[in-house]
């Protein structure tokens, strides 16, 4: 009886969250966080270590947003939520533009 009561408990946590992360797609783009985090990720990324380091070796960033882009791809299709992942790729090509010219600066 303790299991079946744990499971009720389980199984309430599991949707929650699932509701938080599943948004109706009738939101705008920029209401929505989850766009937003796959869209900016990558320049994030790659505007701290402009900052931080220099424009110079900011071109790294890109193997660090690619794979944390591609990691947050698979969330996007393991919570079939397509405008994330598209926003992702998004997300992804403007951390290869940005770095493509912070080693074109390097050169």
């Amino acid at each position: 009886m303790l299991g079946l009561n744990t499971l009720k408990i389980v199984s309430l946590i599991s949707w929650s969250l699932m509701d938080i992360i599943m948004q109706d797609n009738d939101k705008k783009w920029w209401k929505d966080w989850l766009i937003l985090l796959g869209f900016f990720h990558g320049s994030i990324i790659w505007l701290f270590m402009a900052i931080n380091l220099n424009i110079q070796v900011a071109w790294i960033s890109f193997a660090c947003g690619g794979l944390i882009g591609f990691f947050l791809i698979l969330i996007a299709i393991g919570y079939e939520n397509p405008r994330f992942a598209k926003a992702t790729i998004i997300g992804i090509l403007i951390n290869l533009l940005l770095s493509i010219f912070s080693f074109i600066t390097s050169a």
